[in-house]
């Protein structure tokens, strides 16, 4: 299926490009091959660090159980320059390709890759392969264009706002373990105005089959199920802790009509995902209020739900104890413990391991930015648990500017976030808590 959407990409971008003279020029990035990216990250898996003198302390290597669940988050960006001279960027274009490794059930992994390189060829052509239409790159390179011809032919450079933009972002991947994958995305984009826009879309698989979950899959009775979440959320919406939904929800833009119809409209696939502490429902922006109001999200935790959807989607128990430390590459000795995946930030960076001691769960790797506190801005990794084990890193960190986070869970439900830094003192790298002040 993936090959041949490919091809199928291919034959799009020629015939639409030679439909329109402007762009004939322009050659459109062919998305990434999902089997080639696996085979690439399946081999750093196998290839084991060079042998060194140095020995880490690492309990002996166990083999790794069936129901690891790994997310390797590839991006792709361009720009797009103007036809007339080449110099000035009319499109900034980008987006994120997951792809999902499950140990041990290969042809499950298959099976949710094509889900998700159906999901960005929807993005990157505008053409519905069972998940809608999008705009699609060439609607927004001919968009640019006309937008740029009309700033040389007028002068008009207020108007006309370059460069555009067109993206697809991974923005999270809410939960992934033996039962459940979520992948939550927001696509954005600028064509000129006050400010761009944005739509979240989520999507939750079964690690066991590969199949998309729907609602209706979530229990027998799935109109039961919806009333009981329409139920939930008005409560959580009449309780209104700490303001959160008066800041968000807007009656006006209901035309009349009660918040409960509102809230029901938001029971549609989508719009929810299962993630770490229950099932999220969430509105597109303006939905139910401004822009400035954002979306609005409510959570219905497990608890709430144990009594009505099946246990299949529930999480499982947890137990163990772990944490993490960082070392060079260099001093870890082939042996010592297993490789579980590889992360390059940076190819020219250093060669860093994250090691695993113990049992440690929701592992991902982010991004991050300062700005009064850190913030993520992109995620790279996810992994559903990682037990006396490491991940390599390929990442370059400016002293006293963390720029990656890690982030895990422990078998009792304590959550961690931790940066990795660089001593002030001997330039060596280490985990710190992410309440630290960015210095430089």
């Amino acid at each position: 299926m993936k090959k041949t959407m490919c091809l199928v990409l291919v034959l799009l971008i020629g015939i639409s490009l030679c439909g329109c003279s402007r762009l004939a020029e322009l050659d459109l990035p062919p998305l990434p091959d999902v089997d080639s990216i696996r085979e690439q990250q399946q081999a750093s898996q196998t290839a084991p660090p060079a042998p060194v003198e140095t020995m880490l302390p690492l309990p002996s290597p166990a083999p790794l159980a069936a129901e690891h669940v790994i997310v390797n988050i590839s991006p792709y960006s361009e720009t797009f320059m103007d036809p007339q001279h080449g110099t000035e960027a009319i499109l900034d274009y980008h987006y994120e390709l997951p792809v999902v490794y499950v140990e041990g059930r290969d042809q499950v992994s298959n099976a949710i890759n094509e889900h998700l390189a159906a999901l960005n060829e929807t993005f990157h052509t505008g053409n519905d392969y069972g998940y809608g239409t999008m705009s699609g790159l060439n609607m927004y390179l001919e968009m640019a264009t006309d937008n740029y011809t009309y700033m040389v032919n007028t002068g008009d450079t207020a108007s006309a706002s370059l460069p555009y933009y067109y993206g697809q972002d991974v923005k999270a991947v809410p939960r992934a373990d033996e039962n459940v994958l979520s992948v939550l995305y927001s696509t954005n984009s600028f064509s000129g105005g006050a400010h761009g826009t944005y739509v979240d879309r989520a999507y939750c698989f079964d690690t066991r089959t590969g199949e998309r979950i729907t609602l209706d899959m979530l229990t027998p009775d799935s109109e039961a199920l919806k009333s009981f979440l329409q139920g939930y959320m008005l409560s959580l919406y009449e309780a209104d802790e700490g303001a959160y939904y008066s800041e968000r929800i807007f009656d006006e833009n209901f035309l009349g009509a009660p918040v409960s119809e509102a809230v029901a409209t938001l029971i549609r696939e989508g719009s929810w995902y299962l993630g770490d502490s229950g099932m999220v429902i969430f509105s597109d922006v303006y939905e139910l209020g401004p822009y400035a109001a954002g979306i609005c999200e409510f959570v219905v935790p497990y608890t709430e739900l144990a009594a009505i959807i099946d246990a299949r989607w529930m999480p499982t128990e947890r137990s163990g104890e772990g944490s993490f430390s960082v070392l060079p590459q260099s001093a870890v000795a082939e042996g010592t413990a297993q490789i579980i995946d590889r992360v390059t930030v940076d190819a020219e960076g250093e060669q860093l391991c994250l090691v695993a001691e113990g049992r440690v769960y929701d592992v991902r790797i982010s991004e991050v930015s300062y700005a009064d506190k850190f913030y993520e801005t992109a995620q790279l990794w996810a992994c559903s648990y990682m037990e006396n084990c490491l991940l390599q890193l390929d990442v370059t960190v400016p002293e006293g500017i963390p720029n990656l986070m890690l982030r895990y869970t422990d078998g009792t439900g304590a959550k961690y976030s931790l940066l990795l830094s660089r001593s002030g003192v001997d330039g060596g790298y280490t985990l710190v808590n992410d309440d630290i002040e960015a210095v430089g």
